[in-house]
């Protein structure tokens, strides 16, 4: 049976609820709940170093999901994603995620926040390396590859080399090596944080109208509050290391999600009710409590 670590708030405006300690749901909302494709529980990573840098997270990811992790530097949001890709092991409690089971490496997908393309290959055949690995000749890959390069706006750059893109189109680059494979699960770390505004917001609408639809369970990292509201159902906020999840935050509206959602009211709320997260859940000796 599924145990989510807070209580599933009603879609008010917007709502949140800081976890200390995390909270078991009442039966009847666990009979409800869907099944998830992630799940950490009281997971902790302590480095060779000596490093705590998780203590206790709990966390879940349903299918189709989009939730990100929203916190200071140093709180241990990048070691989830690695401990999810099966990329590190914990040093205490379970994980359940597509890649503990899969040994291909098909079921999950990394975006990092530099786009790590090989710069002596074009662009073509840098969306083909994952299906490559997987024994795919280029003859057989061509066509799911152009279709994904013309899902995020680059068919006619398959034949450019990285050294002539924008920073931009680097990262649709690897947005679609990591799609090529229609994962299960899409982590990214970051990955339009070096980039300017006007490019970031452009991606993050690309973003949803590629993950929309798609069945895809995606965790999402950032720094930008306004990035977390405008891509999420949910914001995990995380406090500052050992890291561990402190608050959680529904962004109750609809998908897709266009560019004037930005100027919406609910939008505004939506922001003002996960800085009011940040800044509770940085607090000293905070309890939990529901804010709504």
């Amino acid at each position: 049976m599924l145990s989510l670590p807070v209580l599933i708030l009603p879609h008010h405006s917007a709502s949140f609820r800081i976890i200390h300690p995390p909270l078991t749901p009442p039966a009847s909302l666990m009979a409800i709940a869907v099944p998830s494709v992630i799940e950490l529980k009281n997971v902790a990573k302590r480095f060779d170093s000596g490093l705590l840098a998780l203590g206790a997270v709990s966390m879940h990811v349903a299918r189709g999901e989009f939730v990100t992790l929203l916190g200071p530097s140093g709180c241990g949001k990048s070691t989830v994603l690695k401990l999810v890709a099966g990329l590190a092991t914990p040093t205490e409690g379970t994980i359940a995620s597509p890649a503990q089971k899969d040994q291909t490496g098909r079921s999950t997908a990394y975006v990092f926040q530099e786009p790590t393309l090989l710069p002596w290959a074009t662009v073509f055949e840098n969306v083909w390396l994952p299906l490559r690995l997987q024994g795919q000749s280029r003859l057989g890959a061509q066509s799911v590859i152009n279709r994904v390069l013309e899902q995020v706006g680059l068919g006619e750059f398959h034949q450019s080399y990285p050294a002539q893109l924008s920073g931009g189109m680097k990262m649709r680059v690897s947005i679609a090596r990591a799609l090529v494979s229609q994962p299960q699960v899409l982590l990214m770390d970051e990955p339009f944080a070096a980039l300017d505004d006007i490019t970031r917001q452009r991606l993050n609408v690309d973003l949803l109208t590629w993950w929309h639809g798609q069945s895809i369970s995606a965790i999402f990292v950032t720094h930008n509050v306004a990035e977390a509201v405008f891509l999420s159902q949910r914001v995990l906020v995380m406090g500052a290391r050992p890291g561990k999840v402190v608050a959680e935050v529904h962004v109750d509206q609809p998908y897709p999600r266009e560019a004037s959602f930005r100027q919406t009211q609910a939008f505004i709320q939506h922001c003002r009710t996960l800085s009011e997260a940040l800044d509770a859940a940085s607090s000293t000796g905070v309890r939990s409590h529901e804010i709504g």
